[in-house]
């Protein structure tokens, strides 16, 4: 089963908020080549909808998609996971452990910018477009993991640590394919 699993990755931007990574670790309705492939996918604003709703979804927060490097698991609510206008919204509780206050670090640091998510395609639309193909993932079968992740494979998607100093209006905000992404620095405003 795991042969099949894909893994999209993004950028990464940060804030603090205490102990809380939260972001997008998927955008909708953006193009991304992959080259193994040799064709473009896309995720339409439908595709987490099953999966969401699904009580036996228990997708874990990880470190690089490494199943011992753990930081939440929604059956334990240390991760919580919606979808938005933008795409699939993840925040997770970063644990008082080696691991999470180093993700912490690094985030503040700037030294960490990925995010990324592992997952099993459900229906795909198969469009001929010029230069190859479009695969637009209208639903996935099963969400494994948000993760973040030291080398992203391309931009879309933004996450941040909260800031103390800034509210929740400001909560999510894209960073857009391919643009370069910035870390705000504690207390300053975006």
């Amino acid at each position: 089963m795991r042969d099949n699993m894909l893994r999209m990755e993004c950028k990464l931007r940060a804030e603090v908020k205490g102990n809380t990574l939260y972001g997008h670790a998927a955008v909708f309705n953006q193009r991304a080549y992959i080259p193994q492939e040799r064709t473009h996918e896309e995720l339409s604003d439908t595709a987490f909808d099953d999966v969401l709703a699904n009580p036996s979804t228990d997708a874990r927060a990880l470190m690089n998609h490494d199943p011992t490097l753990l930081l939440g698991r929604q059956s334990s609510k240390t991760l919580r996971l919606t979808t938005d206008t933008e795409g699939l919204e993840f925040e997770v509780d970063l644990p008082d452990t080696a691991l999470g206050r180093d993700v912490r670090v690094l985030l503040e640091r700037g030294d960490l910018d990925g995010a990324s998510f592992g997952w099993l395609p459900g229906k795909v639309d198969r469009v001929a477009i010029p230069g190859g193909t479009l695969q637009r993932h209208t639903s996935i079968s099963r969400l494994l993991d948000v993760s973040v992740v030291t080398f992203p494979a391309y931009a879309g998607a933004g996450a941040r640590l909260r800031h103390e100093s800034i509210g929740t209006g400001n909560r999510s905000r894209l960073i857009r394919a391919r643009h370069a992404v910035r870390f705000i620095k504690e207390g300053s405003g975006s």
